[in-house]
């Protein structure tokens, strides 16, 4: 008798990024010296008029399920809302809910997807892509770009890719995590052509899109080319830009057949988002702007800090980081002096050591690397940049 799990349970892992913040929280709990750049999310507390708006919302008592898909005072200020930041007309049936991106990315890769069909996922890639994919019985296709040119997608280098393959879906991330990279109009429009021209769908994952710095700007590839709405799936929502994580509400818009489809899935699969969360959110779109603005500058701020420290250290490299809250850099100069041969070994040994938890780019595609998170205060970032820098001149050769 076979065991009692799954073939397709049996593959899965868990987020590293998630198990690797729940280590440093238990350490922390146990008495040890320990820093953590791990952090997925703002340290920010949410905005009090956010919070104020679902304490009034508990008080009314509206607290019972909702449509399956989202209110709909939520789904039409979304729709108002995007029209007007893509750039493209959106209705409210375009529109749906869910209880985050990730879940939103996961509804969306059930609905345009079957098995056999494949997703391309681009290296650096957030650790839970080729799971998700895995897990509607599609398969990954993880095609590696160059860090050399900072990680840039290029139409050439995709055209390469996926040639002779049975590609369906591509699945986007700008900004990126874990990387910060952000594609500038010219790239995307190029892609946003190729993938027209052959007829893919586009899955674009845009939860950092209000956190960009020195200049930069997020463009969703609908901004540019129009005519990719009807074949695009926009992933965004309110826990990265209004520090809302935890209350889990995101959106996706798109073609009114797939949010449909969408819909009904969710309906089977988890029933309703939040309802408290939901009637916060159409606060945080109407009124959030000016805290999110106020945490993208205090982030801008710790970027420069970091990236100043980062520079001056010879035996690391990276991109820097145009968007989200991240950098990825590379430390394999370090594996050889430091007895490692992995990201996960080195990221085990700065723990042991110094007392400082980064995260291994394997699960991101990319082991030579770790992530370092600029989601924290500037004092402890400080400190961390102190063990960094501490750890790397006893191993530097």
């Amino acid at each position: 008798m076979n065991g009692p799990v799954s073939k397709r349970a049996s593959g899965i892992e868990p987020s590293v990024t998630l198990s690797l913040n729940t280590k440093a929280n238990e350490l922390k709990e146990a008495g040890e010296d320990v820093i953590g750049l791990a952090a997925g999310e703002p340290d920010f507390q949410t905005p009090d008029v956010i919070k104020e708006s679902a304490i009034e919302t508990i008080r009314a008592g509206d607290t019972r399920y909702t449509p399956a898909a989202g209110i709909s005072e939520l789904r039409r200020e979304i729709a108002s809302a995007y029209s007007k930041i893509i750039g493209v007309d959106y209705q409210p049936s375009e529109v749906m809910v869910s209880n985050g991106a990730k879940h939103c990315i996961f509804n969306a890769l059930y609905v345009l997807t079957d098995p056999g069909d494949e997703v391309a996922i681009f290296t650096p890639y957030w650790v839970s892509y080729p799971e998700m994919v895995k897990l509607v019985g599609a398969t990954p296709r993880i095609v590696e770009l160059d860090p050399a040119n900072d990680y840039k997608l290029t139409v050439e280098g995709l055209k390469n890719a996926l040639a002779g393959t049975n590609t369906r879906v591509i699945l986007y991330n700008s900004p990126n995590n874990p990387a910060g990279i952000v594609y500038d109009r010219d790239q995307i429009e190029k892609v946003g052509r190729f993938l027209l021209d052959e007829g893919i769908l586009l899955i674009s994952d845009e939860i950092y899109e209000f956190l960009t710095y020195a200049g930069c700007r997020h463009y969703s590839p609908v901004s540019i080319v129009p005519e990719l709405k009807e074949s695009t799936v926009v992933i965004t929502g309110v826990s990265k830009s209004y520090s809302m994580t935890g209350w889990r509400i995101g959106f996706a818009l798109g073609n009114r057949e797939v949010i449909y489809r969408m819909g009904a899935y969710q309906a089977h699969a988890t029933g309703c988002p939040n309802a408290i969360s939901q009637r916060a959110a159409v606060t945080a779109l109407r009124e959030g702007e000016k805290d999110r603005e106020k945490m993208r500058k205090a982030f801008q701020k710790r970027r420069e800090m970091l990236s100043g420290r980062l520079s001056g250290i010879p035996s690391v490299k990276y991109p820097e980081p145009d968007g989200a809250f991240y950098f990825l850099v590379d430390v394999s100069a370090l594996y050889g002096s430091c007895g490692v041969d992995s990201s996960t070994a080195f990221c085990d040994k700065l723990l042991e050591e110094a007392g400082l938890l980064l995260i291994p780019g394997g699960p991101f595609g990319c082991d030579d690397t770790v992530r370092f998170s600029f989601a924290v205060s500037e004092e402890t970032l400080d400190e961390a940049l102190n063990r960094f820098e501490e750890f790397v001149k006893r191993y530097a050769e």
